[in-house]
C-alpha cells in the first residue's frame, strides 16, 4: 500500500524528497485492486491479508484504518515503516526497505510457531501449552488448524494433542513443517504503479530484494488481470496483459504479483472452504504496528536518499503550471509590479522573478528601461535554486 499526494507535491531537496507529512495523503488508487486480488486469495485458500506501507505514520495511519473495511473483508493487519531515514527513497531503496519489513513479519509468525513447538518438545504440561497457543492465537500469530476458539473447529493440532490423537513428537514435527511453510507459502500483491510515480517497478524489485533476503528465487509477474490458485501444485496460474498480448504463466509459491487495474476477482469456488477456514486466523488485529529502520534491521546505507542510486533534480510545486526560463533570453520582473494598464488590457500584478515573456514587446522594453524588468541571468537562476532548496 502507498500513500500518495491528494493534489500537490512539494519537493524540497535536490534529492527529490517529498514532504508527505505536509501534504494531504490518500491511498494510491491503483492499490484498490491489490486489496481485491489479495482478498480473493484469502477467501480461496485461507491465511490472512497483511498490508504494509512506507511513509510518515501520522499520514498513513488514517489510510490503513480505512482499508480494514475495504473491498469484501478488508485487511486483517497493518504495518507501517516510518523513519526519517527512509525519506527520499527511489524504487530500489523502497523495495529493499519493504523486503526487510516483510521479512520481519514472516519471522514473527515463524518464531511464534517454533515457540509452541519448543514448548511441546520440552515436555511442558498440556495446560501450559494450550495457554501459550491461546495467547499466540489471540495475537493473530497462528492459524485455526493449530489452535482455535471457534466452536465449529475442533480438529486442531492442540486439541488432537490433548486428546491423545497425536504424540508430542508428531505435533512437534507438524509444527516445524508449518513454521517452514511460513517463509515459503505466501503471495505478495502490489499495485500496478503509484499515482505519483508511474514507474511500476516496486513489485518486481520487492521480489528481487526479498529473494536475496530469503536465499531463494521468488518469481513475479506484472500487469496481472487474472489468477487462480492450483492446489495440486501449490502454484498460481497467472494471466497478464502486455499491451495487446495476453500471457499465461504458472508461478510457484512464494511469488509476487503486480495487479492490473482491469483485474476483477472471480467468485470463490465452493470446494475447499473447510481447508480455507483451517488455514485462516482468528480475525482482524486493528492495532497498527509502526516500525523504524532499526526495528526491521535495515542497513542505513541502503534506505532512503542514501540508498537510492536514482538522482532526482530540484523540483517545483506541481500545483503551479510549469514555467520555463531561459538564461539570457527570458524577461522577468526585477521587483514586485502592480497591475499595469496597457492599451485596452490589464496585466499583473507580478512578483519579483515572475516570467514576463507573454507581455507585449513594447511593454517589456518599457519595463526594462524603467528598471522594473530584466533579462533572466545565471545569478537569478542560482537564486531560484537556493530558494527551492530552502523550501
Amino acid at each position: 500500500m502507498k500513500g500518495v499526494p491528494a493534489n500537490t507535491a512539494r519537493v524540497v531537496t535536490v534529492g527529490g524528497i517529498l514532504r508527505r507529512e505536509e501534504m494531504d495523503i490518500v491511498l494510491n488508487p491503483y492499490d484498490r485492486k491489490t486489496i481485491e486480488a489479495a482478498d480473493y486469495m484469502r477467501r480461496r485458500v485461507g491465511g490472512k491479508l497483511v498490508a504494509m506501507s512506507m511513509g510518515p505514520h501520522p499520514k498513513i495511519i488514517p489510510i490503513m484504518r480505512e482499508i480494514f473495511d475495504a473491498e469484501v473483508s478488508g485487511i486483517d493487519e497493518a504495518y507501517i515503516l516510518s523513519d526519517k531515514r527512509m525519506a527520499g527513497a527511489d524504487t530500489w531503496a523502497t523495495s529493499y526497505t519493504l523486503s526487510k519489513g516483510i521479512l520481519k513479519v514472516l519471522s514473527i509468525h515463524r518464531e511464534a510457531i517454533e515457540t509452541l513447538a519448543n514448548a511441546i518438545e520440552s515436555g511442558e504440561a498440556i495446560d501450559k501449552v494450550e495457554a501459550l497457543a491461546t495467547d499466540l492465537y489471540r495475537r493473530n500469530l497462528i492459524p485455526n488448524k493449530i489452535y482455535s476458539d471457534k466452536p465449529s473447529i475442533r480438529d486442531t493440532l492442540i486439541n488432537m494433542l490433548r486428546e491423545g490423537k497425536i504424540s508430542r513428537s508428531d505435533a512437534v514435527e507438524l509444527l516445524r513443517e508449518e513454521a517452514k511453510r511460513v517463509t515459503t507459502n505466501f503471495v505478495i500483491f502490489c499495485g500496478m504503479k503509484a499515482a505519483d510515480g508511474e514507474t511500476g517497478n516496486v513489485g518486481p524489485q520487492v521480489a528481487e530484494a526479498l529473494s536475496q533476503e530469503l536465499g531463494l528465487t521468488i518469481p513475479h509477474a506484472s500487469f496481472v488481470v487474472d489468477y487462480e490458485y492450483v492446489s495440486e501444485r501449490n502454484s498460481l496460474l497467472v494471466k497478464r496483459r502486455l499491451i495487446n498480448v495476453m500471457q499465461i504463466l504458472e508461478l510457484d509459491l512464494p511469488s509476487v504479483l503486480t495487479i492490473h487495474v482491469d483485474y476483477s476477482a472471480p467468485p470463490v469456488p465452493l470446494t475447499g472452504r473447510r481447508a480455507s477456514l483451517m488455514n485462516s486466523y482468528r480475525g482482524k488485529n486493528t492495532n497498527i504496528t509502526i516500525w523504524s529502520a532499526d526495528d526491521i534491521k535495515a542497513d542505513p546505507r541502503y534506505i532512503g536518499l542514501a540508498g537510492s542510486p536514482t538522482v532526482v533534480g530540484p523540483g517545483i510545486d506541481i500545483s503551479r503550471p510549469h514555467v520555463r526560463k531561459i538564461v539570457g533570453l527570458s524577461i522577468i520582473a526585477a521587483k514586485d509590479i502592480d497591475k499595469i494598464n496597457y492599451g485596452d488590457k490589464t496585466y499583473g500584478p507580478f512578483k519579483k522573478g515572475d516570467l514576463l515573456d507573454s507581455l507585449p514587446e513594447d511593454l517589456k522594453r518599457d519595463l526594462v528601461a524603467k528598471g522594473l524588468a530584466k533579462t533572466f541571468d545565471y545569478e537569478d537562476l542560482a537564486e531560484e535554486i537556493i530558494s527551492i532548496l530552502r523550501g
